[in-house]
């Protein structure tokens, strides 16, 4: 399938593309549409994310807040570092689904949403391990 993507986000880009659609099914006479709505979060913010769990990672492993496994063999806790990989599957993806239930994903949170999930995940870490973690931004990241 070829295609090409639009951004729809005006009635003239809307009119635009409605004209471009009607000459395409004139000359092919069949069309497949896939589309997205909202602004989806960006690349810049997915790497904020993956940064920010490795930030929190960190710092929790410096403090000595390590996570808490369960051995299926055992039946005991171990405590192991925190990685990105965990903070991301065991913090931050359990507060999106709770506040996105719909959004399983970081490719589906829209560019608001990001920011929403991390001021509860920073506001948590800070008031029960007294960790201060913010969310990376343009200003801090050269900083």
């Amino acid at each position: 399938m070829s295609g090409e993507a639009w951004v729809v986000n005006s009635d003239k880009s809307l009119h635009n593309f409605k004209g471009h659609v009607d000459k395409l099914y004139e000359d092919k006479k069949y069309l497949t549409f896939k589309w997205k709505t909202g602004r989806q979060r960006t690349d810049e913010q997915n790497n904020a994310i993956h940064l920010y769990c490795r930030l929190i990672a960190t710092a929790c492993n410096d403090a000595g807040f390590e996570m808490n496994v369960v051995s299926p063999a055992t039946k005991e806790r171990i405590e192991v570092p925190w990685t990105m990989e965990s903070v991301k599957e065991r913090v931050w993806r359990p507060v999106q689904i709770a506040k996105f239930p719909d959004r399983k994903s970081t490719t589906k949170l829209e560019r608001n949403e990001v920011s929403e999930i991390a001021e509860v995940i920073t506001r948590f870490i800070g008031t029960s391990y007294g960790i201060s973690v913010p969310f990376p931004s343009r200003e801090t990241k050269n900083a």
